[in-house]
């Protein structure tokens, strides 16, 4: 059995001005530091983490090393674990492009799973970018595995494993505070996730789950 944790990077200064970041960067707050470091805390104490690897974007470098102040595993970096590249949206804001691009905006809003932003990717592309990338990890000869990535690349992640309709996906979330836990057995995959520290609870987070939708913002990207 193989164990895999997707952890999204801590907050950021950007997405705290709901800006779009996808291949852009800002750096991660005060606040996200400390869920960074909790989230290697809380490794620590679950995990025996063979692999940590993350996107090479600054804000999943930066979550990554505090992790492993905590893990002391092997860290390297992967390019398909990129955040999603937004295209013409990227360094906007979520006001400026419903203000811009209105006509997309809704269409994203309608189809979150096929919309593409102008001279961007969609979670099709996204996909198709780390499926690769998900084989080869199952080579290896580890058993834990962690990866640092970002919202929407985790949930095209969920997705691929999961083989999630698009009307699940929409609905899937995964905060900066939140860690994914996806256990392999022969025949299927159990998933449970960790909300600040707290858990383990059975399946994925949702935008309806009372507890956490206060947690939430648009910043998927």
């Amino acid at each position: 059995m193989k164990t895999l944790f997707l952890i999204r990077h801590g907050q950021t200064e950007w997405n705290l001005q709901k800006r779009m970041q996808g291949r852009l960067d800002s750096p991660l707050t005060e606040t996200g530091k400390a869920q960074a470091g909790a989230t290697g805390k809380l490794l620590k104490q679950i995990a025996q983490v063979d692999a940590l690897i993350a996107s090479p974007s600054g804000r999943t470098r930066e979550t990554a090393y505090i992790v492993n102040s905590y893990l002391r595993a092997p860290l390297s970096y992967d390019d398909a674990l990129m955040e999603r590249d937004c295209g013409e949206w990227t360094g906007l804001t979520f006001e400026e492009i419903e203000s811009d691009f209105s006509q997309g905006w809704r269409a994203r809003e309608n189809d979150p799973y096929h919309h593409r932003p102008p001279g961007g990717e969609n979670f099709e592309d996204m996909i198709a970018r780390v499926r690769d990338f998900l084989d080869s990890i199952f080579e290896r000869n580890l058993g834990q595995i962690a990866l640092v990535t970002h919202a929407a690349l985790s949930r095209a992640i969920l997705t691929y494993f999961l083989g999630l309709a698009p009307v699940q996906l929409a609905k899937v979330r995964h905060p900066n505070d939140l860690l994914y836990r996806l256990h392999f057995h022969p025949m299927q995959i159990e998933v449970s996730h960790f909300v600040g520290g707290d858990g383990p609870r059975e399946g994925l987070l949702h935008h309806t789950d009372s507890e956490t939708i206060s947690r939430l913002d648009r910043s998927d990207d």
